[in-house]
């Protein structure tokens, strides 16, 4: 080593007899293990290397003596200009620090940080003592935890479920955007909202809350506490919520909870309830009947009374047949939920078909009058039972809903390549809030919940219209009546011909 005596600029020799700044510099520069030292002239020239950096970074004193120390910098840092910064930086100010990658001799990168000082020789020439830490594994760790919370950060968006995370004074101290959705929240808000008061409308009797507090207390988890909560669809929605005891961080605990919507799932166990209920329902009656007839006709055995045998196993067969008819209507419907329904497609008069609906509904509710308000003779090729189940499923919605006006009527026209098929009642009406969800399956009118039926009906007649080509919907107005339409397509000629090739459509006089 060239024989240098370092002074530090702003430094003076000391007089005591104790080691002088010289001294301490020197034995910086030969004994440290850990701190990897260099010395640079002014221009940014490496004049000297400790033993501690060429073995950290692999060099050896001909690599990089007399080679401006911006080797050691990446290229990226390089295009910054920050060996030039750094030079500058200690010249004008006496020292610098520096925090960012070092180039080894095998071209890897080694994240480092260090401090440089100026210091003059014995020919009161500048010079720059460059002390180097490697803190690479350092940094890695702190690169990994960022990753790991960009990753979870990540996972979170994508969760479709709420996820919240509150601390001990139940504040949201993260929320993902699911959660800020779903309850339509800001991003930049949710830390201010007061978790005890935003869920206190939903937990009447404070279940939630005081299973969180009970999670806070001890290390068990809960699951499955259900709450009905207003959502941002405007309409309720019911979340299964779960809550997790996370590790602890010092002397604070956190918990996590998960807002699951199973609003679907909710609604779909009470369609299958629903179906459970109306199959009992339906199937009561006929089914008692039979049991009956079939115990009165044992007593007449017992007592001989063969005649009035007749009677009875006469109205025990039409209860069979009426369950039998029953059983295929629901295996029927089935079909046509799942989507599975193709029409059995024939050509015949619109007319008829309107009759024969009509005579089933007048057999069983003889003080309404039904009236068709059309005559012309319109053919059609489709599905002949299905669309008798289409007009009978809107006239006994007629007669249920007619809240004591019993005149009914039936039209038809003709507009372009279609029919137009509809059924008026002068009844209570459907409010407007209803209309757009009057065809849905299950659904039923606030109003009209104290009625016979399931909510089927409509669904139904939608499924056939539509797997027709057809289109369904309703005009109505609450306290003067409900008129209910269905259009299909007119047929082709070739479908006509093909079919039987005398249907013919006649216009109206």
């Amino acid at each position: 080593m060239n024989s240098y005596r370092f002074v530090p600029i702003s430094t003076s020799m000391s007089n005591s007899g104790k080691p002088s700044s010289t001294d301490l510099y020197r034995s910086l520069f030969q004994n440290a293990k850990m701190n990897s030292v260099l010395i640079i002239d002014a221009n940014g020239i490496i004049l000297e290397a400790n033993h501690a950096f060429l073995n950290s970074f692999g060099y050896n004193e001909a690599d990089i003596i007399g080679e401006n120390f911006s080797i050691l910098f990446s290229d990226a840092d390089q295009k910054k200009d920050l060996p030039l910064r750094e030079l500058r930086t200690v010249i004008d100010e006496g020292q610098s620090f520096d925090n960012n990658y070092l180039v080894n001799k095998n071209n890897t990168l080694t994240w480092v940080s260090g401090e440089s000082l100026l210091l003059t020789d014995d020919q009161n020439q500048k010079r720059i003592l460059k002390i180097i830490q490697n803190i690479h594994t350092q940094k890695e760790s702190e690169f990994s935890i960022i990753r790991l919370n960009n990753f979870n950060e990540n996972i979170l968006s994508t969760i479709e479920d709420g996820v919240v995370v509150l601390d001990e004074n139940l504040k949201i101290l993260k929320a993902n955007h699911s959660f800020t959705q779903i309850f339509n929240f800001s991003d930049r808000d949710v830390s201010k909202i007061d978790f005890k008061s935003f869920i206190s409308s939903f937990d009447i009797n404070s279940e939630l809350y005081n299973a969180i507090l009970g999670v806070f207390q001890s290390k068990s988890n809960i699951s499955r506490i259900q709450l009905d909560m207003d959502a941002k669809t405007g309409e309720r929605q019911t979340f299964d919520i779960s809550c997790t005891k996370l590790a602890e961080e010092g002397e604070q605990t956190k918990i996590l909870l998960i807002f699951h919507d199973i609003t679907a799932q909710k609604q779909f166990e009470k369609q299958r309830e629903d179906i459970l209920n109306f199959v009992a329902h339906e199937f009561r009656n006929p089914l008692t009947n039979v049991i009956l007839n079939i115990d009165l006709v044992d007593q007449m055995l017992k007592e001989q009374k063969l005649d009035e045998f007749q009677g009875f196993i006469s109205r025990a067969r039409i209860n069979s047949q009426r369950l039998k008819r029953l059983i295929n209507e629901l295996y029927k419907s089935t079909k046509l939920i799942s989507g599975n329904f193709d029409p059995e497609r024939s050509v015949f008069i619109l007319d008829e078909v309107i009759d024969e609906a009509i005579e089933s509904i007048r057999q069983v509710n003889a003080q309404h009058t039904i009236r068709k308000m059309s005559d012309s003779k319109v053919s059609l090729f489709a599905d002949r039972e299905k669309l008798v189940q289409v007009i009978t499923n809107y006239l006994s919605n007629a007669v249920k809903y007619s809240d004591g006006s019993y005149n009914i009527e039936v039209r038809w026209l003709v507009e372009g390549d279609s029919v137009i098929i509809s059924v008026a009642d002068h009844g209570r009406g459907i409010p407007a809030k209803d209309l757009p969800y009057i065809f849905n399956r299950f659904y039923r009118a606030q109003k009209t919940k104290n009625l016979d039926g399931l909510g089927l009906g409509l669904f139904l007649s939608k499924q056939i219209v539509t797997a027709h080509g057809g289109r369904t919907w309703v005009e109505s107005e609450e306290g003067k009546g409900s008129t209910f339409y269905f259009s299909l397509l007119l047929p082709t000629s070739e479908e006509q011909e093909g079919e039987s090739g005398t249907a013919h459509q006649t216009p109206a006089p």
